[in-house]
């Protein structure tokens, strides 16, 4: 048995742009003297996890004020970004349906190892018009230790589909899932977006915009099938 795994929310539908909108109305309302310009937001999409970014530029630029707190912050950014999610329909990134229709005519599994919370997750499918079910498995932040660039997201995955690294493709959307997935021996396939675009993909098996193009998932869906 063979897996395709999507690295994260990204993969999927791009939503860094409704990101990006939401960690700045989260300023503007606590009344933090922040702007994440497109420039700035990409450079900052480098390192995964959003309370630890919102942390670390405290600690380069200050500007957080002491009576809040970065997970104030990201909570309110989460409810903000669920709600411009929840208002809009997303559309699947290109090659993403072709890479689930031809996943299932060859009896391949479909795997979602994402770091995120299953709110996020739950808003995301919803929006992108995805079925869960659509999925062998779905990961999120509470079924494993450490985050991306760690492996443990696939490590996790692979050991309940009982299905060998050799055995799996993933697709990641950022430096830093490209990292986790070849730190856990997962071919990777780099599928940036506008914001994750200057990221170094020098590891990955190939870097394309529209997956259908993806010369090495082509090889995967027909290869010993």
């Amino acid at each position: 048995m063979k897996v395709v795994i999507f690295g994260g929310i990204g993969t999927i539908a791009n939503t860094s742009y409704l990101q990006r909108k939401a960690f700045n109305t989260a300023f503007e309302q606590l009344s933090i003297e922040w702007h994440w310009g497109e420039e700035e937001y990409r450079s900052l999409l480098v390192e995964a996890g959003g309370e630890s970014r919102i942390t670390d530029y405290n600690k380069k630029h200050g500007g957080l004020p002491k009576s809040v707190t970065p997970d104030q912050v990201h909570k309110l950014k989460t409810s903000l970004f669920h709600r411009f999610m929840t208002e809009s329909k997303i559309p699947l990134r290109k090659g993403v349906q072709w890479v689930i229709d031809h996943a299932k005519f060859n009896n391949i599994k479909l795997a979602f190892a994402t770091t995120t919370s299953q709110d996020n997750i739950d808003v995301l499918l919803t929006a992108a018009g995805l079925d869960p079910s659509t999925f062998d498995i779905i990961s999120n932040r509470d079924l494993v230790n450490k985050s991306k660039p760690e492996p443990d997201v696939y490590e996790y995955c692979l050991e309940k589909l009982n299905v060998l690294a050799t055995d799996s493709i993933a697709i990641e959307d950022a430096k830093s899932g490209v990292t986790a997935a070849i730190s856990a021996g997962v071919t990777c396939v780099a599928f940036p977006n506008e914001f994750t675009a200057d990221h170094s993909y020098v590891d990955a098996i190939e870097k394309v915009t529209d997956l259908e193009k993806s010369v090495h998932l082509d090889a995967f869906f027909v290869l010993d099938n």
